[in-house]
C-alpha cells in the first residue's frame, strides 16, 4: 500500500512538471530496501510497454507515444527537487518487545519512549499507532486482550510524556499477524510486541 501512495503521488507531480512541456513521464519510485512494483501502459498503437526496475521511466508523448527511458536517484532528485521536499516524511516504525504474559514497559523501553516522543515533537506527525501483538501461546481471545494491553501501556506512555492524546491511535491483533510463524521460543519473543507508527 505504501508503495502505491508513493507512486501515485510521483506521477502525480509528474504530470504537473509535464503539462508544461509536450508530454508526461511516470518514474517507478523504489521502496525502502530498493523494492519496486510494475506498471504497464499501453500506446496508442496498442502496444504495451513496462517498467519493473528502480528509476525506470516512460516518457509519454501528447499524441500517445510511449518511449522507456532510465532515470537515476541523482537525476529524479535534481528535476523534481521541489516536488519532493513537498512531500510528507516517510512513515517511521519502532518495535517494542514484551515478556511473555506481560505488558510492562522497562527501564531500557521507557527511554527508548522518550527519544520517539522528541521525534514527535520535532516533526509534523499527525498520527501515532500503536499496534499491539501477542505470541500464539494460549488462548486467543486473552491474547487479544494483551495485545490490546501492550498497545494501551505503550500509549499510556507517550501521554505522560506530554503526547495529545488525540494524535494516537490504538489497534491489537493478539496472535493474528506474526512477524515468524515459527513455532519456536525465539518466534515467540519476536512476536509479543507492540509497533509503532508515525504517520
Amino acid at each position: 500500500m505504501k508503495y502505491l501512495v508513493t507512486l501515485s503521488m510521483f506521477c502525480l507531480l509528474i504530470i504537473f512538471s509535464g503539462c508544461a512541456s509536450s508530454g508526461v513521464q511516470i518514474t517507478l519510485l523504489p521502496e525502502e530496501g530498493g523494492k519496486v512494483g510494475t506498471i504497464s501502459m499501453a500506446d496508442y498503437k496498442g502496444t504495451q510497454h513496462t517498467i519493473d526496475k528502480p528509476y525506470a521511466a516512460l516518457d509519454i508523448s501528447q499524441k500517445g507515444e510511449i518511449e522507456p527511458k532510465n532515470e537515476t536517484q541523482k537525476s529524479v532528485d535534481t528535476k523534481y527537487a521541489e516536488v519532493l521536499n513537498a512531500l510528507p516524511p516517510k512513515r517511521q516504525s519502532y518495535l517494542f518487545y514484551f515478556g511473555f504474559d506481560s505488558a510492562v514497559l522497562n527501564a531500557k523501553q521507557m527511554a527508548e519512549l522518550r527519544a520517539i516522543t522528541q521525534v514527535i515533537r520535532d516533526t509534523k506527525i499527525d498520527e501515532v499507532v500503536c499496534i499491539g501483538h501477542s505470541d500464539s501461546a494460549g488462548d486467543k481471545e486473552y491474547n487479544k486482550k494483551l495485545s490490546l494491553q501492550r498497545a494501551q501501556s505503550v500509549a499510556n506512555a507517550l501521554i505522560k510524556d506530554s503526547i495529545e492524546k488525540s494524535l494516537i491511535k490504538l489497534e491489537y491483533y493478539g496472535d493474528a499477524n506474526p512477524l515468524d510463524k515459527a513455532n519456536t521460543k525465539e518466534a515467540n519473543a519476536k512476536n509479543r510486541r507492540v509497533e509503532i507508527i508515525l504517520k
